[in-house]
């Protein structure tokens, strides 16, 4: 939780951000290591974990810092002490997840269109305007970047999920 202070640094940044060149304002680094909390226009150090904050148009949008893909069966494999059966369970409740997902940036992307489309009629644009159908295949291609990424993940899942032994039944 932020205290006073820090939304107060917070806010004093961004407001001061706007005084400066319009380009160099947009992106701001979220920096905390332990209990501490800094604000910058430079990346954070390695030792901090780093969020970026990007402000446009009175907004403020928090991010956080892009992490490496762990293979998800080493992810399983670094806990120790999971049995078969619990793998197997663990492995169909990440599948499901995964499955839900796909469900969920499907509602995103139209959600994203549909603004798009209120914007493009609010301003009397046209549906073959240039603008408007780059801003469109953005959208497009990020949610099937994205969908293209959780299909991988499930692919993987399920593959792990044959290799598990079956758990045998007690007598």
């Amino acid at each position: 939780m932020l205290s006073y202070r820090d939304l107060f640094l917070f806010v004093l940044l961004v407001s001061s951000a706007t005084y400066v060149n319009a380009e160099d304002s947009k992106l701001i680094y979220k920096c905390i290591t332990n209990k501490q909390i800094a604000f910058s226009q430079q990346p954070c150090p390695d030792n901090y974990t780093q969020y970026q904050i990007e402000y446009q148009n009175g907004l403020a949008k928090e991010t956080p810092e892009k992490t490496a893909e762990v293979d998800p069966l080493q992810k399983i494999l670094a806990t120790k002490g999971l049995t078969t059966g619990q793998l197997g369970r663990w492995l169909d409740s990440e599948i499901n997840r995964l499955q839900q997902e796909h469900g969920y940036l499907e509602t995103l992307r139209t959600n994203e269109l549909q603004k798009l489309e209120r914007e493009r009629y609010w301003e009397h644009t046209a549906t073959t305007d240039s603008g408007y159908l780059q801003k469109q295949q953005q959208i497009n291609q990020r949610y099937d970047t994205l969908q293209q990424r959780n299909h991988q993940s499930l692919a993987k899942l399920q593959q792990y999920k044959q290799q598990l032994p079956e758990p045998q039944a007690h007598p």
